[in-house]
Order: structure tokens, then C-alpha cells, then sequence
């Protein structure tokens, strides 16, 4: 556990260090995405989740964007006349190796990794964070400074209100602030949950899809981040006191809904919780946590 939150603890610096470090290269790869139109964001497992939390951002930007798990894409034909971005923390999972054998020439495939020693970083032009692999948990800070990796291109790419957006993320990694102590009825939602549910309206649901995956590996029990609206079809009539429901109230037009479930959840018997981005009231029966309201990838950074 402490090797776990001392990865914790430098994830915002190491995001921005990798931001800064990587934008040349970053600058390559975002003139072929435009020059191309099109990009395919593809990962496994938290990679995937990652490529996910920046996917809107590539299409606020005028790209046709996707996120595909690499095991899936390499199944079907690659769509043409696009950009492939392939992102894998250590750079050496046999599904990244599996699709440059089935794939070997395509031209415009990119990579982003942590390890610049890896077999992606070796295969194909790749943006390297110039920071330590993860030597607590697969998951743990390299999502965010995948993120960062992402970022740069992003910010490259340039278009519509992008150059806000990527300031404000660059806001929180420089606060570097530790998060809020999770208050105690939260805890013991979690800690004493048969599985868990987690769910938000997209961009910011996209933190949560990487949350349940790493609440799954390190607490051995179910978690499932359906977003809101596929909560409503089917999901929502499973819901019951020994489950634990973690929602996230995004600012804007879409905190209404996330509202609504907690509200139905107090009904059910829950106490879920509720991440609350919006600067909402509290919701009565629910566990509200206050953090500060923000939209887009400083939403999904903060989350």
C-alpha cells in the first residue's frame, strides 16, 4: 500500500513533466490525425479506458474519432485511410505485438507508452513518457499520464474550445493537490459492497469505466460502469442494499440525471455516493463529496 500511493502521489506531476517533454513528437503525429481526418484510439484493459477519457476531446477537435480494445480491432478490417493510436503502459502486451503481425504495414500507426525499452516503442514512432514504469499496480498512475500523452496531441491538434479545455487540465496537475480524504460512509459503502456500480454521463463517465476495472483487481469483488442511460435499460433493476452505487455529477446540463438516480437509489435502500463536479446540493440519503466543478479532461483528471 504505500508503494501504491506514493504512485499515487506523483501521478500529476509526472502527467505534466510527460505533457511537456513529449510535444514535439506530439506535434507529428497530431499533423498526420489532421491531415488524415481520422483516428482509431486503440488499448487494453485501463489503456483502453484511458484512450476512452480522451476520446471526445479528439472529436471537439474535428477528428473522426474511436476507442476499440486492440483484441476486437484486430478482427475486422482497420478503417481506412486513418490514424491508428496504440497505447500500452509497458509497451510489450500480446495484443500490441498481435497487431502489428496481422497488420505490419500499416503506415500511420503511432504509439503511447511508458516504457521506451518496450515492443511499441521499438515497432513504431511513439510518444514515451520520460518517467519510471509502475512498480505498484498496473493502472494506478499511468492513467493519467496517458492522459497527458494524449493531451499533447490534443493540444497540438488545436480547434474549437480545446486550448480551455487543456489548460485547465494542466491546472490540476499543477496543484498537484492531494485528494480529499474519502469520507468514512463512503468507505464503508465500498469496503463492505457484494459488487459495486458506477456510472456518470460521458466525457466524465469515461474515469469511472477505468475505476470499476481497477476496483475489480484490487478488491477482488464485481464492478460494472454502465453509463447512465444503459443504467436505465435493465441494469437499474439489480440494484439492491448489498451493492455499492458511486455516481458522478458532471457540471452542465447533464447533472440532473445522475441526481435523479441517487434519489431512486435512497428509495431502493442504497447509499450511494456521489461525486459531485457540479457545485449541486447534496442529495438527501446519498454520501455527497464536494470537488471542484469542472468540465472535460479536468473533470475526468479530478475524477
Amino acid at each position: 500500500l504505500a508503494v501504491l500511493h506514493a504512485e499515487m502521489a506523483r501521478q500529476n506531476r509526472d502527467a505534466l513533466l510527460a505533457f511537456d517533454a513529449v510535444r514535439p513528437a506530439a506535434a507529428r503525429i497530431a499533423g498526420r490525425i489532421r491531415a488524415l481526418g481520422r483516428v482509431t484510439l486503440l488499448g487494453m484493459g485501463a489503456s483502453h479506458w484511458a484512450n476512452r477519457m480522451a476520446l471526445f476531446a479528439y472529436r471537439k477537435a474535428g477528428i473522426l474519432a474511436a476507442a476499440e480494445v486492440v483484441s476486437e480491432a484486430m478482427r475486422q478490417p482497420p478503417a481506412p485511410g486513418g490514424v491508428i493510436l496504440l497505447t500500452s503502459q509497458s509497451g510489450g502486451s500480446g495484443e500490441i505485438r498481435a497487431w502489428f503481425s496481422r497488420f505490419p504495414d500499416e503506415q500511420d500507426s503511432y504509439g503511447l507508452t511508458l516504457n521506451r525499452d518496450g515492443f511499441l516503442a521499438r515497432t513504431a514512432f511513439s510518444l514515451v513518457a520520460p518517467v519510471e514504469r509502475e512498480r505498484a499496480f498496473a493502472a494506478t498512475r499511468s492513467i493519467m499520464v496517458t492522459l497527458a500523452l494524449h493531451a499533447a496531441i490534443l493540444d497540438a491538434l488545436g480547434g474549437g474550445d480545446l486550448a480551455a479545455e487543456i489548460a485547465a487540465l494542466r491546472e490540476v496537475w499543477r496543484a498537484d493537490a492531494p485528494p480529499p480524504a474519502p469520507p468514512a460512509e463512503a468507505v464503508a459503502a465500498l469496503s463492505s459492497c457484494r459488487a459495486l456500480v458506477l456510472s456518470s454521463r460521458m466525457p466524465a463517465h469515461a474515469a469511472l469505466e477505468a475505476a470499476a476495472l481497477t476496483f475489480m483487481e484490487l478488491a477482488r469483488a464485481p464492478a460494472l460502469a454502465p453509463e447512465i442511460g444503459q443504467l436505465l435499460h435493465g441494469p437499474m433493476e439489480a440494484l439492491s442494499p448489498d451493492l455499492a452505487l458511486v455516481l458522478a455529477r458532471p457540471a452542465g446540463a447533464d447533472a440532473a440525471a445522475p441526481t435523479r438516480i441517487a434519489e431512486a437509489a435512497v428509495r431502493l435502500g442504497l447509499k450511494p455516493v456521489l461525486l459531485d463536479l457540479a457545485g449541486g446540493a447534496p442529495v438527501a440519503g446519498a454520501v455527497t463529496v464536494a470537488l471542484p466543478v469542472r468540465q472535460g479532461l479536468a473533470a475526468q483528471a479530478t475524477l
